[in-house]
């Protein structure tokens, strides 16, 4: 990559040689950055180190547009938030986002932010458009094709060849091959499944039916229930979860339940605490005191109180 301290400088670079973006540094008196670009037929692609800043595509710049563009954004580090319209979303490091930069939009990046970028025109009627249309996609998870995609540009960028036209356009296709092999990934699972709600439902209840398993992990839920690991995770986003955080969860209140029955007065707390798939009793206390605001011990005082 290649350092450059003048703000003024690298975004005249981007608008030249990238994209017609209007940059806006926040802290221009300690801005740095370190960009690496790349064409190779038609496609635009970038990797970014840079301090704090804003990208907006404006409508002027629209308009001067020839065709319509995709952009996709895969973070590396820092934190991103991307706007279209009302619609606001946020990028955490080791996902990637996909939408139409031909539409008005912004994208917040944090200090010491490290991204990469590619960017493409596409003909009006490109399936990618509909995907990239606010609302229809949001950030996917960094694995499988989609790394391998990103493996492919970030060689490009570090190697110094030229292509013939061929092997160019053979790159371009496969880059949208393996891009395209990570959307349909996880449209297959969720339609295996009838959406994500019912996927949601059939995980939790596999969940619970295990809930004492502590070797059960979320590849191997994944793989009982026929899906991705990003589809599963994708429909726990909904009620705002994980696989993980709902086990713990569950397990705890089990636990609860446990402790605050006729019996829990003389439980011992490290065989409940293995029981219920936790490593020892100081993570299942730390744990139980996050979620009820008390200790296990604690909980366990009280029953002792109220049965004597």
């Amino acid at each position: 990559m290649h350092p450059t301290d003048s703000v003024n400088g690298w975004r005249e670079s981007i608008q030249q040689d990238f994209f017609p973006l209007d940059l806006q540094v926040i802290h221009p008196e300690r801005f740095r950055v370190e960009s690496a670009t790349k064409v190779r037929a038609g496609s635009h692609m970038a990797q970014i180190r840079a301090s704090e800043h804003v990208a907006r595509m404006t409508d002027a710049a629209c308009r001067r547009l020839s065709q319509p563009c995709i952009k996709v954004v895969w973070l590396h580090q820092g934190e991103a938030a991307y706007r279209q319209g009302s619609r606001k979303v946020a990028l955490q490091p080791g996902q990637w986002l996909l939408y139409e930069a031909s539409r008005p939009y912004s994208l917040e990046m944090s200090d010491c932010a490290h991204f990469t970028v590619l960017f493409s025109h596409v003909s009006p009627n490109d399936a990618w458009l509909q995907r990239g249309l606010p609302g229809k996609l949001g950030p996917q998870p960094t694995e499988e094709a989609a790394r391998l995609a990103l493996d492919m540009i970030s060689s490009a960028l570090n190697e110094d060849l030229h292509l013939q036209s061929r092997t160019q356009l053979a790159f371009n296709l496969g880059l949208r091959a393996l891009l395209d092999a990570a959307l349909q990934d996880e449209s297959a699972s969720l339609a295996r499944h009838g959406g994500r709600r019912p996927l949601l439902e059939e995980a939790k209840a596999c969940l619970l039916a295990h809930l004492t398993d502590s070797r059960l992990t979320s590849d191997q839920l994944a793989e009982r229930l026929g899906v991705s690991r990003r589809a599963l995770y994708k429909a726990f986003q909904a009620d705002k979860e994980t696989p993980q955080s709902f086990q713990l969860t569950q397990r705890l209140l089990r636990c609860r339940d446990v402790l605050l029955s006729e019996h829990g007065a003389h439980l011992n707390l490290t065989r409940l605490a293995y029981e219920y798939g936790f490593a020892d009793a100081a993570h299942f206390s730390r744990a139980y005191k996050r979620q009820f605001g008390e200790s296990p011990s604690q909980a366990q005082r009280k029953v002792r109180r109220i049965s004597a």
